[in-house]
């Protein structure tokens, strides 16, 4: 697989945001805050949430760079941690491989804590102060290290962050064992190419975190409605306000008068005692309102333009048919001028009636031997001509038009509609339920308006035109409307008056209610359904930020470069330490934000719920989480430091003797520090370094021995001499004894006594490897798996009668220093001659007997 452009491709699929959060990881390796924000912003984006194909990811084709190799060099300055309190400096030198060696309580353990904690490992505990002493203010140490050759020391305190030049310490203990046997656990080391996928997780995780932050900020202010509207439709409507439209949230914000009126009715409902004495009164006041509405309808159209205009064209008719009337009775007979006009009209219709009581019998003008009933004269032929040619003018087409005309403009006038005044008015809006200032100040205007009109209409509009009112029409709309709201509530005391649901309006009334009061909280509702809509987005935001897609590539892509080679490791180990009989086998369970994750599984058993930890001997258990840390960090770039401590408990000689050989092989190429309490391990580790050469042993080997006096522990113990050669460790107890013979000159019996003791304790040791170095040649020695016979087995050919007499005879003086004694027998320590004596003796014997070989060959 071509991983790099795997990756790549991948990449160019994922949306904008993501690939500027992997651009940005490939060139810097890692995101600051800043980073973030820009990411953050960017996923808000419509086009951050859209792949692009602009970018080339050419880092993706760098090459690593090679790893650091780091050293321990000593832990010193020990204050306040478990029960260390050594004198000097814990001292790993330079050797690669170092084994620490000390009894149980001598420290080992605490020492590896400290390393666990510092080296920031997820699985160190938290250091305690020893408990048998008072805690000092300040719990730390001293860690010095080398990176790539140059040397640096750390103060560390306990509570303190990691150091950073010390996480690529390796440690196995038993805390590390359980974990490699029983959890899911990802590979220590993972390609930098594949290290993109966990860092992006990482960087989508946190910007999901961020996000969510952001949304925790948005706190509603929305009212708590109260309880007592928790059943209606409202509560509902209230809880949801983030699912409405735009046209629903209208809707439910609006209170319109309707909704006002309903309530009142209601209210007005539930408070009445006599519904059908309030559906009369309803309707007193609604024909009180019919009245307004009528006189409002038939004024707006008496006083409106287009009757106001046909009174003018009645009054411009009549005028105009009179002036043609009167063109029209110019009489020939006539001998003055204004005949046909009104006032002689008069005149003539007043001579008319006149003329019945002097001439009841004769039809008007009476002219045959008649008297002017004017003037009372005799009248001419020409005065009788005269009067019969007014009264054909009168009777004439002309005067008859001109008398239509004026009769119908006078009807006109007359049918204008009484104007109500003030006083009136405000009696019949008292009347119909009309009392709002506005309404009041409306018809006042009105009827005003209307008087104006009127009054310029009767005077035939001589001084002034009359204006027409305006439109009363939207008025008398909403009148009406109230007048039909009266008879719907008339008619609905009717109903109640028969029979009345108290319950049921009751609860519409609560819902009204409970609508008017969501209607007054209508600012704080938009600014919520604001914020629930940026929660809306801020969900889908975060759905963008999820780790599945990069989990999943992830492990597609790591199943072939890291779980297949973890797999292998595992296999290669298990063959390494003699555990391959062992029925476990490593597999990969699943991704977890993009790391895979493995476990140690019985192979082939028929319970899959079975797991090692539960099956396995203590000694099976332990050699297979070995296996798995050694694979799993083995093949880390660059050399860091393994410390091992007791990595045999409970093992058998098999096992331990493949363990110590792979740790000689770690050594060969990075520090490996063992703690260890077994003399087996130390001796194996010896022998086997021996194999390597003698240079290799000298410049690669160190052991080393800590131990633990009057409650404290982590002491570096001088040479002695269970490590040193038999020779050395001959001269050491004699320059001891010395030490031991001076305090007694100072302190007396008991303090010779007390330093004797620990000699011929050593002595009894001295005494059983001088067998095994000396006499034997090494051909056998205590803890090694191996015997040799080349170039050693010859000399075994010298041993002599007395040489065999010797050793009996001190083995047998100074077992009782070694081994426990009866009570009864009491054990006696040797004057200072007479242990001085033994010990020249056994050295005088060495040299002997190496002289005496050396003869030989």
């Amino acid at each position: 697989m071509d991983v790099q452009a795997e990756i790549r491709t991948w990449l160019l699929k994922q949306n904008d945001w993501l690939q500027e959060a992997a651009d940005r990881l490939l060139k810097n390796g890692e995101l600051g805050p800043a980073d973030i924000a820009a990411l953050v912003a960017i996923l808000k984006t419509p086009s951050g949430q859209k792949p692009t194909k602009h970018r080339g990811f050419v880092e993706l084709t760098n090459n690593p760079k090679a790893g650091d190799e780091l050293r321990l060099v000593r832990i010193a300055d020990v204050v306040g941690i478990e029960s260390l309190e050594p004198r000097v400096p814990l001292e790993f030198g330079s050797a690669n491989l170092t084994v620490i060696y000390g009894h149980n309580g001598s420290g080992k353990s605490s020492y590896t804590r400290i390393l666990k904690t510092v080296s920031g490992k997820p699985r160190a505990i938290d250091l305690k102060t020893n408990v048998f002493k008072a805690a000092p203010p300040h719990s730390k140490c001293s860690i010095t290290s080398k990176l790539n050759g140059v040397e640096s020391s750390h103060e560390w305190i306990v509570g303190g962050d990691a150091v950073d030049t010390l996480r690529g310490i390796d440690i196995f203990d038993s805390d590390e064992a359980s974990h490699y046997l029983t959890a899911e656990s990802a590979a220590a080391y993972i390609p930098p190419v594949l290290s993109v996928f966990e860092k992006l997780a990482s960087a989508a995780e946190i910007v999901r975190q961020t996000l969510e932050s952001e949304q925790a900020k948005l706190v509603s202010a929305l009212p708590v409605l109260p309880p007592i509207y928790g059943t209606t439709p409202s509560q509902k409507l209230y809880s949801g306000l983030g699912k409405l439209s735009v046209s629903e949230l209208e809707t439910a914000l609006r209170w319109a008068a309707e909704d006002e009126l309903r309530l009142l009715a209601l209210v007005e409902r539930l408070k009445t005692e006599d519904p059908a004495a309030l559906a009369q009164q309803k309707r007193r006041t609604k024909a009180e309102l019919q009245k307004i509405i009528s006189a409002l309808q038939q004024t707006s159209t008496a006083y409106g333009a287009d009757n106001i205009q046909a009174l003018r064209n009645l009054r411009e008719e009549a005028v105009s048919k009179r002036q043609v009337a009167v063109e029209g009775a110019k009489v020939k007979s006539a001998v003055l001028d204004g005949v046909g006009t009104a006032t002689w009209r008069a005149m003539w219709e007043a001579a008319r009636l006149y003329s019945a009581t002097p001439y009841p019998e004769t039809a008007f003008p009476a002219t045959a031997d008649a008297w002017c009933v004017l003037c009372h004269q005799e009248l001419s032929e020409d005065a009788q001509q005269r009067l019969k040619d007014f009264e054909s003018f009168v009777h004439s087409k002309l005067e008859s038009d001109a008398r239509t005309a004026e009769a119908n403009y006078k009807a006109g006038l007359d049918q204008l509609p009484g104007i109500t005044t003030e006083q009136d008015m405000q009696t019949q809006c008292q009347a119909a339920g009309v009392t709002d200032e506005a309404w009041l100040n409306y018809l006042k205007g009105f009827w005003q308006q209307a008087l104006s009109a009127k009054n310029a209409l009767i005077a035939h509009e001589a001084g002034q035109l009359a204006a027409p009112v305006l439109p009363a029409d939207e008025a008398v709309t909403k009148l009406t409307v109230y007048r039909d709201e009266l008879e719907a509530a008339a008619a609905q005391y009717d109903q109640d008056a028969l029979g009345f649901d108290r319950a049921q309006a009751t609860n519409q009334k609560l819902a009204l209610e409970a609508k008017k009061w969501i209607t007054e909280q209508a600012a704080a509702i938009r600014v919520e359904v604001a914020r629930l809509h940026q929660v809306n987005d801020y969900e889908s935001w975060k759905g963008l930020a999820g780790t599945r897609a990069i989990s999943m590539k992830s492990a597609e892509v790591t199943q072939a470069v890291v779980t297949e080679a973890y797999v292998e490791r595992f296999n290669r180990e298990l063959l390494a330490l003699g555990a391959t009989r062992i029925q476990v086998e490593l597999v990969k369970t699943r991704t977890r934000n993009a790391k895979v994750l493995h476990q140690i599984k019985l192979k082939g058993a028929q319970n899959g719920r079975a797991m090692p930890d539960s099956v396995l001997s203590d000694g099976e258990r332990r050699i297979i989480s070995l296996a798995a840390f050694l694979a799993d960090v083995c093949d880390k770039p660059g050399a860091a430091p393994f410390l091992f401590d007791d990595p045999i408990s409970s093992l058998d000689h098999d096992f331990e003797w493949f363990v110590a050989c792979r740790l000689i092989e770690l050594a060969k190429t990075r520090q490996v520090v063992v703690l260890t309490h077994r003399l087996s391990l130390y001796g194996v580790l010896e022998d086997l370094a021996r194999k390597q050469g003698e240079k290799w042993k000298a410049d690669h080997y160190q052991p080393l021995c800590i131990e633990a006096y009057a409650g404290v522990a982590g002491h570096p113990a001088d040479q002695d001499v269970w490590n040193a050669n038999t020779k050395k460790a001959n001269n050491l107890l004699i320059t001891k004894l010395d030490a031991a013979r001076k305090a007694g000159e100072t302190g007396g019996a008991a303090a010779y006594r007390m330093l004797a003791q620990g000699i011929c304790s050593e002595f009894r040791k001295l005494i059983e490897r001088s067998v095994e170095e000396d006499l034997l040649n090494k051909v056998v020695l205590r803890h090694r798996r191996s015997i040799t016979t080349d170039n050693r087995l010859h000399a075994v050919q010298d041993i002599e009668p007395k040489d065999c007499e010797l050793i009996d005879t001190l083995m047998t003086k100074y077992s009782c220093y070694e081994h426990s004694q009866s009570s009864e027998i009491p054990v006696f320590i040797p004057e200072e001659p007479e242990l001085r004596q033994d010990l020249e003796a056994l050295k005088a014997w060495r040299d002997g007997l190496n002289k005496r070989r050396a003869e030989a060959a």
